[in-house]
């Protein structure tokens, strides 16, 4: 193997600037967003609907 000398290591260009953890924390950000949409879009046909559970 190649020995670098520290000129050699300082011009090393590599890797990405997205993570595994940052895609992995966008994802869940989508699916709470996505969960939430449906809850409200849900609420919105029941109550348009006038099928909602009696409170007393």
């Amino acid at each position: 193997m190649k020995s670098v000398d520290g000129f050699e290591l300082d011009s090393v260009v590599g890797g990405d600037s997205i993570s595994g953890t940052v895609i992995n924390a966008f994802t869940n950000v989508i699916k709470v967003l996505m969960d939430a949409g449906r809850s409200v879009g849900s609420a919105i046909r029941r109550v348009a609907e006038g099928n909602l559970c009696p409170l007393d």
